[in-house]
């Protein structure tokens, strides 16, 4: 493990306490290897898995991923990975749950973050406390009020705040694809169908980091708690 991750990872546990682990994400490219005890869902597990999945695997049982273009049960984050051609997605075919208007779901599908098609050979997600590979992005997971110290850490030496978008649903675009090419912290509403089948609970957000902000935002962590704006958990004044 790096000294940047683990530096990372202690941060956050002293400052955020998630209670799941954060997730270290990788968009691998063809001919890279994961050099670490991993298991691969169409293999490993027997049976295909949808990646949000896979994320909730990698932060409650602390296992290592690999999803290639066969391992996905859910071919929305395979258009986010570039895993599979989009061209009956972007018809609008499978919005029918969210829009009526035809040109409506065409552009909401449009403007959904993804790779091109074979840009990103396999998807590795792995706690970050044992992640042994250098990742594109990590993803952490907290009720708001926890999202909020990082937000906070976020925007320090920026002013600018952090920014959020979303449609209710394609959450894994954000964190597969958005995050990496915006290159931009964000938090995020997992959406609809991450919470129905992976099991994100009612009071989970979670708050994406890409590579290049993780220093930074490291180190803005234990200024803003010195500085003792606010922390987590919550003081309650009300009882002074």
């Amino acid at each position: 493990m790096s000294e940047i991750l683990k530096n990372l990872n202690e941060a956050l546990m002293k400052n955020v306490k998630p209670a799941t682990s954060p997730v270290a994400v990788r968009l691998a490219k063809k001919g890279e290897e994961l050099n670490q005890k991993f298991k691969q869902p169409g293999q490993g597990l027997g049976h295909k898995i949808a990646a949000c999945q896979g994320l909730n695997i990698a932060r409650t049982f602390g296992w290592t991923l690999r999803f290639d273009s066969t391992d996905h049960a859910c071919p929305l984050a395979a258009i986010a990975a570039g895993h599979i051609e989009p061209v009956e997605f972007l018809d609008g075919a499978i919005a029918d749950l969210y829009q009526d208007d035809p040109e409506v779901a065409r552009g909401m599908e449009k403007g959904y973050p993804r790779h091109p098609v074979g840009e990103v050979h396999q998807v590795w997600l792995a706690a970050l406390g044992r992640c042994e590979f250098d990742p594109d992005l990590v993803v952490v997971y907290g009720n708001p009020a926890q999202i909020l110290i990082l937000v906070h850490a976020a925007n320090y030496g920026r002013g600018e705040g952090v920014s959020s978008s979303s449609t209710g649903r394609f959450g894994c675009a954000n964190w597969i694809a958005g995050a990496v090419q915006s290159d931009e912290c964000e938090y995020t509403i997992p959406c609809s169908g991450e919470r129905v089948f992976a099991g994100t609970q009612d009071h989970e957000m979670s708050f994406l980091i890409p590579r290049s902000r993780i220093q930074a935002l490291t180190e803005a962590l234990e200024i803003m708690r010195k500085k003792g704006t606010y922390r987590y958990p919550v003081p309650n004044m009300n009882l002074l």
